[in-house]
């Protein structure tokens, strides 16, 4: 059997992760993060560092934890059913662009860029309150990387990727076919 994967585990994440992008404008706006009023940009920088350290840490756990999951259950569950279930997740959601390279974004190769990039930068906006700049996370990352030789790019929007993992993740066909995974005691020409 597999690594055990603990799929509530990745839920919360992707859950807040969701919360993160969706918050970081009000955080940012209370604190004038990256305004002339934050000298040095003394919180900026802690903040840049708290975004890229949580954002990176979450979405890579994520995209590998759903690859071995994915893997681990190749034998169990066809890929045309993986696909369709990619696809069902993604439905009405941007979770980015490739702005260099010819990809699909499917939530499969968006975990491998996400594993395999080699540059990931957080993106910021700018906005005011009360007359005065401020800089925050627009909720988008900058990935680039090379496959086979060839560079890519992509932006991720992250809260769109993590609500279509979490689509993935709590669909019922997918419950039913990744409850056992990592389960020891349960025999593997058994699965659902």
């Amino acid at each position: 059997m597999s690594h055990h994967l603990d799929i509530d585990g990745i839920l919360e994440k992707l859950i807040l992760l969701q919360h993160f992008s969706a918050g970081s404008r009000s955080y940012c706006a209370g604190r004038l993060i990256g305004s002339e009023l934050d000298q040095g940009d003394g919180e900026f920088d802690e903040y840049w560092g708290w975004v890229k350290g949580i954002v990176c840490s979450d979405t890579l756990e994520c995209s590998i934890k759903f690859r071995v999951l994915q893997d681990s259950t190749a034998g169990e569950i066809d890929r045309e059913r993986f696909d369709a279930l990619d696809e069902k997740s993604r439905v009405g959601l941007d979770v980015g662009a490739a702005t260099h390279g010819d990809f699909e974004l499917t939530l499969r190769e968006l975990s491998n860029k996400i594993i395999h990039a080699t540059r990931v930068v957080p993106e910021w906006q700018c906005s005011t309150v009360d007359g005065t700049e401020f800089k925050f996370w627009s909720g988008t990352l900058a990935l680039s990387g090379e496959r086979g030789g060839k560079p890519w790019d992509l932006r991720l929007n992250v809260s769109a990727w993590a609500h279509a993992m979490q689509r993935f993740l709590s669909d019922s066909e997918s419950e039913e076919a990744f409850r056992y995974v990592g389960q020891d005691w349960f025999p593997k020409d058994n699965a659902p």
